[in-house]
């Protein structure tokens, strides 16, 4: 057995019991940890000697990555799609946010690194669970690429066009911006489920539009996954700055 294959296991088991373990004690730094010894695993998986690409292996690891968000979205009932955050104060790598009803309040100020389910607030409109690692290491990629951080809407098209290709993770990303709406178009190379996504993304749709969220510096609401003959289509939202939510 290969090594890569010894170490990708361990990293997902691992990864995935610490998840757990933070979910049971409701601790963030675990859940966050989890999930990128999770993704870490997938990646090392995908490693070939010369480049990159294992697909199946990808497919396999990405789908147990979001079964496993798809059923705590259920538990909970949260009947929100998710909301993606730009970079600010209490959260400088940004965030998503997926609301407990689909009318719902925000208050920037209440999230940071440490928090999980928000529930110390006024009224259950602003009830919800925060997600602060998935998509992350993906968009850390797009900004090597860049050699720079991601200040606009087309960086984020080419940069995740690019790494997601030399991944072997997509064929094409492509972006359109009219004022306050947004849609995307991702071909994957990898299997995708557009109604899970719009409440608990794969890496792929989180980084892209965690990017355009920092990007735009704006909150990002999802407003519809489609899946369609030319790829996957996502028709998102600004929802304004983050000063405007608090």
């Amino acid at each position: 057995m290969e090594l890569k294959y010894i170490v990708s296991a361990a990293l997902e088991i691992s990864g995935g019991l610490v998840a757990l373990k933070g979910f049971l004690v409701v601790n963030q730094s675990y859940i966050n940890l989890g999930i990128a010894g999770m993704f870490l695993g997938a990646v090392v998986l995908t490693l070939k000697s010369s480049k990159y690409v294992k697909k199946d292996a990808a497919d396999m690891l990405l789908n147990s990555q979001k079964g496993f968000f798809k059923n705590l979205l259920s538990n909970l009932k949260l009947e929100g799609n998710a909301v993606y955050l730009p970079p600010y104060e209490n959260l400088p790598k940004g965030g998503i946010f997926v609301p407990l009803h689909e009318e719902f309040d925000l208050d920037p100020a209440r999230l940071d690194e440490n928090t999980f389910f928000l529930t110390d607030v006024p009224d259950e409109e602003s009830m919800g669970l925060l997600m602060t690692s998935l998509g992350r290491d993906l968009l850390e990629k797009y900004e090597e690429h860049l050699e720079a951080p991601i200040s606009s809407t087309p960086e984020v098209e080419s940069s995740a066009g690019s790494v997601l290709m030399a991944l072997g993770l997509a064929r094409r990303v492509h972006i359109e911006e009219n004022e306050s709406e947004i849609r995307v178009i991702v071909t994957p190379e990898v299997s995708c489920n557009p109604e899970e996504c719009e409440k608990a993304p794969c890496p792929i749709c989180a980084s892209i539009l965690l990017g355009l969220a920092k990007a735009t510096d704006n909150l990002i609401g999802v407003e519809s996954f489609e899946k369609k003959d030319y790829g996957i289509e996502i028709k998102a939202r600004k929802l304004g700055g983050v000063r405007e939510w608090m």
